[in-house]
């Protein structure tokens, strides 16, 4: 078949500049021909999520993990959902392994070259090292051989039946039945008891399992744990593996699985490198999204973005990402924050934010001060029973204040109502605002579930109650900044 000629560089460029990132960054990945021109065309990404040990650019997400292969027929089962969803290092903060195998607990605060220190300090302080000790091995040993015990008796019983546990099963007896194996003294007549139950072999097999796998994972603590006393080998292989996965279709995929010889640090380093360095154009991002903790990123990695959500400090996140993020992207279309400390409300980039999201707060912020005092064009309040923290007398003020304060067209302020789909009526809250609109703004035009009110500058403030099109909080209250009506 006749391809024709190939794209001339010009071309190349024109197409790249349309194409799905991540797309382009496989074709880049694998096509070094291509490579200048794909680093030479801005990259434009939908949604850029930025975490401790993975990245998502719109819906994939490439991640680093450490994984842990055993001498077949020994690897526990904790052992493989952990090489499956992640590796050992499952901790807020992802950390390396010594030579031993443990996780290697003073490196995984240390900071390098490009890495954001976005920890969030309640988690800093609660995470802390669990060292297994001499004491916890002994009690291993001392266990180990009941737990083979149980395993053989419970093998003993006849050929282990791997099956659906059935709907007409019940399943307390089901439960009954495998903690009599897993956990209490066993005897003939008890076990000859429940063998005439339609459980049975199921909770049998569901036994065996458990056992089985207590049993694996007991020697092979107590092999890694003699393994670092003696200087001995440990009873498994570690593993760099590099994984991209569809948040859409659940599609994983190992691109790299490499001996784990260089830190984790190094193996992020590297991707991120091959992906955002040396990039003639800042990466084009409508929306940011960092995640609390230590994020890798690389030196020369530079962003132009739209919205911002982020669920730590906020204020901290502008002043850590600022060698990151172009300043020509201020102020944002959209930030959405949690309130840690309400300081952070004094921010020049928050309050130049054209529209202000504030997901989640301390209960105890009282918020008229702050609801008076914010610039933004568009304030949504989604804090949990806004209105217990927010009283009626409180709204009143603030309606007062839009309506003369100059605020332009289009401006809007609203937050979600404490009620279900079909509550409404129940909810006292807006019925007492348009009530109290209605008997103290005397020029106030009031209707069913609304109210308008002529502003000082010759526009009108309507306070209604509206649908939100979200299943969780279905009626919002807002104010709305509208055109006057003659």
């Amino acid at each position: 078949m006749d391809f024709g000629p190939p794209l001339s560089y010009e071309s190349l460029k024109t197409v790249l500049q349309h194409m799905d990132p991540n797309l382009r960054i496989r074709l880049s990945i694998n096509c070094p021909s291509i490579r200048l021109a794909e680093k030479a065309v801005p990259l434009k990404i939908k949604e850029l999520e930025l975490s401790d040990k993975c990245f998502a650019i719109d819906e994939i997400k490439y991640a680093i993990f450490i994984y842990q292969k055993y001498p077949a027929g020994t690897c526990p089962t904790c052992v493989k959902n952990l090489n499956v969803y992640g590796g050992p290092n499952t901790k807020l903060i992802p950390t390396d392994l010594d030579v031993h195998g443990y996780n290697d607990w003073p490196s995984r605060l240390k900071l390098r070259p490009g890495d954001v220190d976005l920890i969030d300090p309640n988690e800093r302080r609660n995470i802390e090292p669990i060292e297994v000790g001499e004491d916890e091995t002994k009690e291993r040993e001392r266990e180990l051989p009941e737990l083979q015990e149980r395993l053989d008796y419970v093998e003993s019983l006849g050929p282990i039946m791997n099956s659906e546990a059935d709907e007409s099963y019940s399943q307390p007896m089901l439960e009954e039945i495998m903690w009599y194996f897993v956990l209490e003294k066993t005897s003939e007549e008890r076990s000859a008891h429940y063998s005439r139950q339609t459980e049975f072999e199921h909770a049998r097999a569901e036994a065996y399992e458990e056992l089985k796998d207590n049993v694996l994972y007991s020697k092979a603590a107590i092999k890694q744990w003699y393994a670092r006393r003696d200087g001995l080998p440990v009873p498994f292989e570690s593993y760099i593996k590099i994984n991209i996965f569809n948040k859409y279709t659940l599609e994983s995929k190992n691109i790299e699985f490499v001996k784990y010889e260089k830190s984790l640090f190094e193996a992020f380093n590297y991707l991120m490198h091959r992906i955002f360095e040396n990039r003639r154009c800042p990466v084009a991002i409508k929306v940011l999204v960092p995640f609390s903790g230590i994020i890798r990123l690389t030196p020369g990695l530079r962003m132009q973005i739209e919205e911002m959500h982020f669920d730590g400090e906020a204020d901290r996140a502008f002043t850590e990402l600022a060698p990151y993020i172009e300043e020509s992207s201020y102020p944002l279309k959209c930030l959405k924050i949690i309130v840690w400390d309400t300081a952070v409300f004094q921010h020049p980039k928050l309050r130049s934010a054209k529209h202000l999201v504030v997901d989640r707060s301390p209960a105890e912020i009282r918020w008229l001060p702050i609801l008076l005092n914010l610039e933004n064009h568009n304030v949504q309040m989604m804090v949990d029973y806004f209105e217990g923290t927010m009283p009626v007398d409180d709204f009143m003020v603030l309606i007062r204040h839009w309506a003369s304060c100059g605020k332009e067209l289009g401006a809007s302020f609203c937050f979600a109502l404490q009620v279900e789909e079909d509550e409404l009526e129940m909810d006292d809250f807006h019925k007492d605002v348009f009530k109290r609109i209605k008997t103290q703004i005397k020029e106030a035009v009031s209707g069913y579930k609304y109210a308008k009110i002529r502003t000082d500058n010759g526009t009108t403030l309507k306070v209604s109650v509206e649908r939100s099109g979200d299943v969780d909080d279905p009626w919002i209250l807002v104010m709305h900044i509208l055109p006057l009506e003659h």
